[in-house]
């Protein structure tokens, strides 16, 4: 049974008490305007005693969303930047960091780097990774890449990419499935959940038994939406907060409004503010 606690707590408070531990993955930082309230909320949790780990990409994958085609990819500018912002995240609401590179070993990367070259062009829609097919985990992202593209006849530029983001998308797995097994997390919390690297994180959460809530935004409605993945039910917010760094990081500094959606996203999730650590 997890506990929480209504507001922020001293060592004393958590003794004969079962720690709250959240896991985060949000690759690409302040990019995406739903990890505002994802870190508010974990920012709430650390202070009031619970453990937070972030798991973070630190560019150790061959394609991400910060790619714009097959001829276009990142630069060192644009990995040290989602790892800094990550950085700047995790510190203010109080998190541990693990880099995703730490849980990838050179085998991996050789291995998964074989077994695509052993895949045909004709069976990359096929091939499966731990039972999911990695192009539906890969297709959102490859088509926002490469608009009106015929998957029946990619070109050389196109396969390469979408090879790419296959690695990307089994690399995060593996990753995750460590990370999981190191850090042992009551939930986990995951960002821009149609880009293969979440999609990755998200499945080895779920094979792990781990509850996850997904935060995404919606640009037509301007609201973050909140979706817990155990029974599929949804939470939304028009309180969008971007930079939410730069805010003071102690919970009992922020507006009524504020701390009422922490109340409301946590009761959601079924850790009520006046019981969970």
């Amino acid at each position: 049974m997890l506990y929480v606690v209504s507001g922020p707590c001293d060592e004393t408070t958590l003794v004969g008490v079962r720690v709250m531990k959240l896991s985060i993955f949000s690759p690409y930082g302040q990019l995406h305007k739903e990890s505002g309230i994802a870190y508010l909320v974990a920012n709430y949790l650390t202070r009031s005693g619970a453990e937070v780990a972030v798991l973070r990409c630190d560019g150790a994958v061959p394609a991400c969303g910060r790619d714009r085609n097959g001829s276009t990819v990142r630069t060192p500018f644009q990995c040290a930047r989602c790892v800094n912002e990550q950085q700047s995240l995790a510190s203010w609401a109080g998190g541990r960091i693990r880099d995703i590179s730490a849980d990838t070993a050179a085998e991996d990367v050789l291995k998964t780097a074989q077994w695509l070259r052993s895949v045909a062009t004709q069976d990359l829609y096929r091939v499966e990774f731990r039972g999911v097919n990695v192009w539906s985990a890969c297709r959102a992202e490859f088509g926002a890449r490469w608009e009106d593209v015929d998957v029946s006849r990619l070109s050389a530029a196109q396969e390469r990419d979408l090879r790419a983001l296959f690695s990307s998308y089994v690399r995060i797995c593996v990753a995750s499935e460590r990370f999981f097994e190191l850090y042992k997390p009551s939930i986990c919390f995951a960002t821009s959940v149609s880009d293969p690297l979440t999609r990755g994180f998200v499945s080895q959460a779920q094979v792990a038994g781990v509850d996850v809530a997904v935060f995404s935004y919606d640009a037509d409605e301007e609201l973050v939406t909140v979706t817990s993945l155990n029974g599929e039910r949804r939470y939304s917010t028009s309180l969008v907060l971007e930079g939410v760094s730069t805010m003071r990081p102690d919970p009992r500094t922020w507006s009524p409004e504020v701390t009422s959606v922490v109340h409301e996203v946590l009761t959601f999730l079924g850790y009520a503010p006046d019981r969970v650590i």
